[in-house]
């Protein structure tokens, strides 16, 4: 049997703990079943891992950079403002519910815990994706799209917030209410609030 590189090893551990999370929720997520699932030692998984904040972590970086990835899609492809955060709604609420709130329950995790660090690096996703729906909204404001006195901050959490309503009904829901069969409404909701 070939030996797995670092990365391999790594990547192979952090999928492995996102499917324990997805099929058996956070608290399956243990340094002992991902070695059970994964066949291999847990003093390897250590070599790899400190512990399992630090997996934890891994799966948040994850996690950001795929959300990342999927909501640059829409704003590469459309050239109005309205229609990319029409479809950056559209895609983090798709993208999360193939994930089953992943980050949600991470979150809920690191409160529970009261972990400051694992909440700070989630606030920085948070703070960083804002940030991207805020510079769309700059944009479509400069266009004369917005209300001339809408609150740019307020606007960027409020778009975030809505998508993190479905996700959380989606999760309370035991996953039976998909965040986008909510969209057209939230999406609807939203635009009156901001158009001019």
């Amino acid at each position: 049997m070939e030996r797995k590189s670092s990365n391999e090893r790594k990547k192979q551990i952090i999928d492995i703990a996102t499917g324990l999370i997805l099929h058996e929720g956070v608290q399956s997520l243990t340094i002992k079943n991902i070695s059970k699932k994964n066949r291999i030692s847990e003093p390897a998984i250590y070599r790899h891992f400190k512990n399992k904040r630090a997996i934890l972590v891994a799966l948040i970086d994850n996690f950001e950079h795929s959300l990342m990835e999927a909501i640059d899609q829409p704003i590469r492809h459309h050239k109005n403002p309205l229609d990319r955060l029409r479809e950056i709604m559209k895609t983090h609420m798709i993208f999360t519910q193939d994930r089953k709130g992943i980050l949600f329950a991470i979150t809920a995790e690191s409160i529970h815990f009261n972990d400051d660090f694992l909440r700070r690096k989630i606030l920085g996703v948070i703070e960083r994706y804002k940030m991207k729906i805020k510079e769309i909204l700059y944009e479509a404001k400069k266009e004369g799209l917005l209300s001339e006195d809408i609150n740019l901050d307020a606007v960027s959490l409020t778009f975030f917030g809505l998508i993190q309503a479905a996700i959380v009904q989606f999760a309370l829901t035991n996953y039976t209410v998909p965040p986008i069969t909510k969209f057209q409404t939230f999406w609807n909701v939203f635009l009156r609030g901001i158009k001019k």
